[in-house]
């Protein structure tokens, strides 16, 4: 796909694998945590990675509690996004105690810069210990970044790379059809135009029922696969 679009004009100067950024890494229950007996910061945790055992990993993050569900970086994952060269899972031990993985935060799975701990899936989600986290992280896609040229503006919009895909390769377009219903509201807008031979002609709309708060991962992981902090 990259070499096509390069051809017809749209230059690839990325292509972003994500799914290796959560290789290996999987959910995981914390079924105990009891403080580290020779270190005040971390914490002994007894966690069910579905493979009928229990693992071992002595954590730092402050949020770390028993009974909730967490992203684990099992033995021999490979997290590129840690550091300048990324980071290999070995076992170790940590203040005379063994640790068997770890315990990740968004911000080393790539996912932010910053973490104030490690990320706590929502318990609302069906979660199983072992599943791989990359669904459920926005983390199963390869990212094409793409430059067009001065006269494709219609290149700017996700909308427009998909009709060129599908003038390239034959494949319907599918384009995104919300099924939403907006009713018209009673509250009173005034708009006065002071400059109208600057623009003639000036909209205002009223949106209600606005909440403001967190976005829930799903839109989360879309905007950040698109280059957009969501926070």
């Amino acid at each position: 796909m990259a070499e096509k679009l390069t051809l017809a004009g749209f230059e690839v100067e990325e292509i972003e694998d994500r799914r290796t950024w959560a290789e290996s890494v999987v959910v995981g229950r914390v079924k105990e945590r009891i403080q580290h007996p020779n270190a005040d910061k971390l914490s002994i945790c007894q966690l069910d990675l579905g493979d009928g055992e229990t693992t071992q990993i002595v954590c730092g993050a402050s949020n770390v509690k028993a009974d909730i569900f967490v992203a684990v970086a099992t033995l021999g994952a490979f997290l590129p996004k840690v550091g300048e060269e990324g980071l290999k899972i070995k076992a170790a031990k940590l203040r005379g105690e063994s640790s068997s993985g770890m315990i990740c935060s968004l911000a080393e799975l790539g996912l932010t810069k910053d973490a104030d701990g490690i990320h706590i899936f929502d318990e609302a989600i069906a979660l199983t210990p072992g599943m791989d986290v990359r669904p459920l992280l926005g983390l199963e896609d390869i990212v094409l970044d793409l430059s067009s040229t001065a006269n494709r503006a219609d290149a700017l919009s996700m909308v427009g790379i998909a009709r060129e895909v599908a003038a390239l390769t034959g494949a319907e377009l599918n384009l995104p059809i919300s099924d939403r219903t907006f009713e018209k509201t009673s509250a009173a807008i005034a708009v006065q135009i002071s400059e109208s031979t600057a623009c003639p002609a000036y909209i205002g709309t009223v949106i209600e029922g606005i909440k403001i708060q967190p976005s829930p991962d799903w839109l989360k992981a879309h905007l950040q696969s698109a280059g957009v902090r969501p926070d």
